[in-house]
């Protein structure tokens, strides 16, 4: 989960340069300073996340897989049909390896986060019955 996390981040962040590169704060009628400080509070929140999940947190499984879905869900809704479009999309195999791998990553971190929210569930729920 920790090493999901990670390509998480990391595609994350390559992934909101390319989006920078592209013109996405404009497209959402953003300001380029408004955009900063949106990128700057996702990655922290992201990046504190996985250091919750590390520590073995609920909050940081139930964290991360929520933000693994959902980001999981909304990039393939946002540039899903761009990529399958005959030709180049955005600057070619880059751009389209990091929207690809922005959705695996987040999708493999929902699903390792989420099992592992159920184990800390039913070990505390074994530790109380057991007193």
């Amino acid at each position: 989960m920790i090493v999901c996390g990670t390509l998480f981040s990391g595609f994350a962040g390559a992934h909101l340069i390319d989006e920078f590169v592209w013109g996405a704060p404009a497209e959402f009628h953003l300001s380029v300073e408004t955009t900063e400080v949106l990128s700057l509070v996702f990655l922290s929140a992201l990046v504190g996340l996985v250091v919750a999940a590390g520590k073995g947190t609920r909050a940081g499984y139930f964290g991360l897989a929520l933000i693994g879905a959902l980001i999981g869900i909304a990039d393939p809704l946002k540039h899903g049909l761009e990529i399958l479009s005959p030709g180049a999309w955005r600057s070619g195999p880059v751009s389209e390896g990091l929207a690809i791998g922005l959705t695996l990553a987040a999708l493999l971190t929902a699903w390792t986060s989420s099992a592992a929210f159920r184990r800390a569930g039913k070990a505390r729920r074994e530790e109380g019955s057991a007193e």
